[in-house]
């Protein structure tokens, strides 16, 4: 017998990323309307941060950023790629200041993370690690932005912005609310649009199912087939954003408690995501690999105001760049290296998840463009002194902020005015200090200033009532 052991397997990776979940969604961020046991579990056995943000309070840049562990705007990424769905409705603003219709499906089509740019599956599969993502995509619809062209050897996903749960709006064992936007909500079902139908490795298939259930299947599916040696997923979920569709068991269950009929729909899909990860965290429990995989649990940006999501103790929400916008709610655990129980409170941002997770699994990223994100392990763990970012930066369109610190300065890039705010103090940014605190204030607009002057142009520009530029 050989007296050498064999080598020690590498850790796997899970990203798990909800889609609009306000910072205050998850029980253990606060909401006492439902527990998110499951959810709140990767924080009690790993790390929870309280101050965690995403890189843009919009899902399709600050996805850009979450993959690659770069500031999205390095390559031209500010804005949604469009749903693509209706290019009547796409405009651009010119030089001018006139709009003008964009050029239908060339210019969609060319929109989306560069090949120049590596993103987390491109980093692992060239490291030998078996690559996969299930749910929503929304990084680019031309083939060379495609999942399974860009580093994930398995990808089951719908391409757009968002999609109907389930397509039998009558079935009783549904319930269907606010599924009427996009003429009552046909143009976004799978069954019904090329962008949204649901693709394995680029072929359509046949869903006859809840959707997060059927992606909660083809997870599993994943996690079985590969059981035995090392994976990364990448899991973006399809919820809780709209249109909002929960089965009527978990509806049924906060009747008594939840009285406004959308947010205990709302709330309802909590339950019902917790019940997903719960599924996902048992699967490796069952193969006894919980204590040999890196879990990330975070949100891509928070709930719209308009929507009964909670955002916390914070001010705005999806589409502004207060902290209702781009603070999540962000967990890491990977047990016997990141301390359980740890509520962590610097500034950290998606953007560092890459370089953790490649750091966890001996992964070089020395073929991806110089990272924003850093490897948190060190702070984690008190092998590192000071923090892990000494400032951050947003952008999306008319709306920009920094924050250094304690220090936060909102911009409204289209009125042409900012405010600073103490975060420590003043989390929900109701006290403009630039006046009481001028020499703050202008260190940090210059800051803002001289990151924004080493961006490129935008690569495209969208124009939507929310948006003004």
């Amino acid at each position: 017998m050989s007296s050498q052991t064999s080598p020690k397997r590498r850790p796997n990776v899970i990203v798990i990323l909800a889609d609009d979940m306000g910072y205050g969604d998850p029980s253990t961020y606060g909401n006492e309307l439902v527990e998110t046991k499951n959810i709140d579990s990767i924080g009690r056995d790993g790390v929870t941060f309280t101050s965690g943000y995403s890189t843009a309070p919009l899902c399709s840049p600050s996805r850009a950023g979450l993959v690659t562990g770069r500031y999205q705007q390095r390559f031209g990424f500010e804005q949604q790629v469009s749903s693509g769905a209706y290019p009547e409705r796409r405009e651009a603003r010119l030089q001018d200041g006139s709009l003008a219709p964009l050029q239908g499906d060339a210019e969609f089509l060319r929109r989306g993370i560069p090949v120049s740019e590596k993103n987390i599956g491109e980093v692992f599969k060239a490291a030998g690690y078996t690559t996969g993502v299930i749910g929503k995509w929304h990084l680019g619809h031309g083939q060379e932005f495609l999942p399974q062209n860009r580093g994930f050897d398995h990808s089951v996903v719908f391409q757009g912005n968002t999609s109907l749960q389930y397509t039998k709006l009558d079935d009783p064992d549904v319930i269907s609310l606010k599924v009427d936007f996009h003429d009552e909500g046909k143009d976004i079902a799978w069954t019904r649009h090329g962008l949204n139908q649901i693709r394995c490795n680029g072929d359509i298939v046949d869903v006859d199912q809840f959707l997060m259930f059927y992606f909660r299947d083809r997870a599993l599916d994943f996690i079985d087939t590969n059981k035995d040696q090392p994976f990364m997923l990448y899991y973006p979920m399809n919820c809780p954003v709209p249109p909002l569709q929960v089965p009527k068991v978990y509806f049924d269950r906060l009747r008594d408690t939840i009285p406004n009929i959308n947010k205990r729909g709302y709330n309802a899909m909590l339950l019902v995501q917790d019940e997903v990860v719960g599924s996902i965290l048992a699967k490796l429990r069952e193969h006894g690999l919980d204590n040999d995989t890196f879990v990330v649990f975070v949100s891509d940006n928070g709930s719209s105001t308009s929507r009964p999501g909670n955002n916390g103790p914070f001010s705005g929400g999806k589409y502004t760049t207060y902290e209702g916008g781009i603070r999540m709610p962000y967990m890491i655990k990977w047990p016997g290296h990141v301390p359980a129980g740890l509520v962590y409170e610097e500034p950290v941002s998606t953007l560092d998840i890459l370089p953790t997770a490649a750091a966890a699994c001996g992964v070089s990223t020395k073929t991806s463009q110089p990272l924003d994100g850093v490897n948190l392990l060190p702070f984690l763990t008190n092998n590192a002194t000071g923090k892990p970012h000494e400032v951050l930066y947003w952008k999306l369109c008319d709306n920009g902020a920094v924050r250094k610190g304690r220090w936060k300065l909102y911009l409204d890039l289209w009125k042409g005015f900012a405010k600073l705010f103490d975060l420590e103090k003043d989390p929900a940014e109701k006290n403009d200090l630039s006046a009481a605190e001028p020499k703050i204030f202008e260190e940090m607009k210059a800051l803002y200033e001289a990151w924004d002057k080493s961006l490129p142009p935008r690569s495209w520009t969208n124009i939507s009532p929310v948006f003004k530029k």
